[in-house]
């Protein structure tokens, strides 16, 4: 884990620590956050207006985390030499050529090809903005991930409402140009992002090399764990509701008010997990966020599933932030983007998988089994998880007790 630095004073602005400047970092990834969140919410148009399938639509969903993987292992770490501002940029640029490509689908392919643009703009930025939010200021780290993950999923609750209000005013193809012209409106924002100052990467070491590292794997089935949940969520959530009778803009309004309180409990979950340990908080938030889901497949109706709904996404607030900390604190300062690219890739292959797999289990079972096996699987990598992430003396830390960071992020 990296070791505080006196370039890493904190008493400046919130978003802005040792003289880098965090907010690009965050309102870029809040922008593309909205913008895939547009695509998101519309997926059932693309079924009811295109006919796709809901095996192609599971094929266009995975096609972008199959992009985001290749981007976060072949390209995260050059992050840790010192191109993470570079890295933010393209990452914006691809996100617009994305959604343009999306708003001009006419058949399967095009909406296959924009959406692996969008999930090569995320592989590309992601980890490049966790590595500079992670090194700035690593005593407030909980805090500066919990910042970031915020923005990223304020994202997911504007762009919901904004795509389902543009729908209901000029169809479903003027939410992607609009949001691919409000991206364009962050260019000159995205410029003025910074490289960090701490350690870089000098030696240009592969990311495979990590793998013999115990803890960063255990760290990785954690992450899978959830990115299982999200990947079922996106294809399954959003198509139950359709089913289930929802008029567009009523699910908009559902993913937004769904998505809300992990926006705004975030930064208090990184200070919790940094606190109490992100090891212990990531296991216990995850193990609740499986029997949620679990329930979903059990009630019926609307308002029902979005209540559910509503009350997972406060225990995901509280505890999303604690996965890439968990990740963070397995390698060094020089390593974390190569760290956190993989983690990426873990997370968008686990969710293309489950995209793919949950849609044909729902397509054919239904939503009880498909939302029952998502359960069952987040329990499996969580017990995995928490063998491999055992400290090594496997004493835990009481809260209060001035053990060092990385010791404690592991309890």
């Amino acid at each position: 884990m990296c070791s505080p630095v006196s370039s890493t004073a904190t008493d400046g602005p919130p978003s802005e620590v040792g003289g880098t400047s965090l907010f690009p970092y965050f309102l870029i990834l809040f922008g593309m956050s909205a913008g895939l969140a547009s695509v998101m919410t519309l997926l059932a148009e693309f079924r009811n207006q295109l006919g796709f399938s809901q095996f192609g639509i599971g094929l266009g969903i995975a096609s972008g985390f199959v992009a985001a993987f290749v981007a976060s292992v072949a390209l995260a770490p050059q992050a840790d030499r010192g191109r993470a501002p570079l890295m933010l940029r393209s990452g914006l640029l691809l996100g617009i050529a994305g959604l343009l490509v999306v708003a001009l689908t006419n058949d399967l392919w095009h909406f296959v090809v924009g959406r692996a643009l969008f999930g090569l703009a995320f592989g590309i930025a992601h980890p490049a903005a966790r590595r500079t939010v992670i090194v700035a200021d690593p005593e407030n780290l909980g805090r500066n991930v919990g910042r970031l993950g915020a923005f990223d999923v304020a994202g997911f609750v504007v762009g919901p409402s904004v795509a389902a209000l543009l729908h209901a005013l000029g169809g479903f193809r003027l939410p992607f140009w609009v949001m691919a012209v409000l991206l364009t409106l962050l260019i000159p924002t995205c410029w003025q992002a910074r490289p960090d100052t701490a350690a870089k990467d000098m030696e240009r070491r592969r990311p495979t090399d990590l793998f013999r590292n115990r803890r960063l794997i255990g760290a990785f089935f954690v992450v899978a764990s959830y990115f299982v949940f999200i990947g079922a969520f996106e294809s399954i959530w959003v198509l139950e509701m359709d089913h289930r009778g929802a008029e567009q803009w009523q699910i908009g309004v559902a993913v937004t008010v769904a998505a809300a309180p992990m926006a705004i409990l975030a930064p208090w979950g990184g200070v919790l997990a940094q606190r109490y340990g992100a090891r212990r908080w990531a296991l216990g938030v995850l193990t609740t966020c499986a029997l949620f889901s679990a329930s979903f497949g059990l009630v019926e109706g609307l308002v029902a599933l979005v209540v559910l709904t509503i009350v997972c996404s406060c225990a995901e607030g509280i505890g999303f932030p604690s996965t890439p900390m968990l990740v963070s604190a397995a390698v060094p300062e020089d390593r974390q983007a190569a760290a956190q690219g993989l983690a990426s890739a873990v997370e968008v292959g686990t969710a293309a998988v489950t995209s793919v797999g949950g849609a044909v289990i729902y397509e054919s079972s239904g939503d009880t089994v498909a939302w029952a096996v998502t359960a069952v699987v987040m329990g499996v990598l969580l017990v995995v998880g928490w063998v491999l992430t055992r400290p090594p003396d496997r004493q835990p830390v009481r809260p209060g007790v001035p053990f060092g960071l990385a010791r404690r992020l592991f309890e």
